[in-house]
This record gives structure tokens, C-alpha cells and sequence, in this order.
């Protein structure tokens, strides 16, 4: 599944090789930003991904490094 969500794209598919969803976040533009670990419902890995893009948003407006995410 794909959801907007402030201005970034969140992709929450099932990974067989993984056993368990994963998420992945792209900018607007299509460059990938981050890919998450395993979860193992698909509803958790929706929250992972929007507090990850809340963090991401947080950490360029405060203009920190990308690993104090």
C-alpha cells in the first residue's frame, strides 16, 4: 500500500524474504530515504513510518545530522 503523508510517499509491503512488513519512505521526487527493519503486523509498521517521517521532518528543520534520527 502507498499513503501521502506530508509531502513524502510511504510504501508498506510484505517481504517474504523477511517474514513481516517493511516500510519505505521516498521524497516527492522518488529518491529513496530510508527502509525500515521487520514488522510483524502492517498496521504497526504504518505508525513506524509515520513517526519516522515526523523525525525526519523535525531533524532537517532543526537542521541536525540525519543520524540523530
Amino acid at each position: 500500500m502507498i499513503e501521502q503523508y506530508r509531502g513524502y510517499e510511504i510504501k508498506v509491503y510484505w517481504s517474504n524474504i523477511d517474514l513481516g512488513y517493511v516500510f519505505c519512505v521516498f521524497s516527492m521526487d522518488g529518491k529513496g530515504i530510508m527502509e525500515s527493519g521487520t514488522y510483524f503486523y502492517e498496521e504497526n509498521a504504518w505508525i513506524g513510518a509515520r513517526e519516522t517521517v515526523d523525525r525526519y521532518i523535525e531533524v532537517k528543520e532543526r537542521g541536525l545530522d540525519r543520524w540523530t534520527i
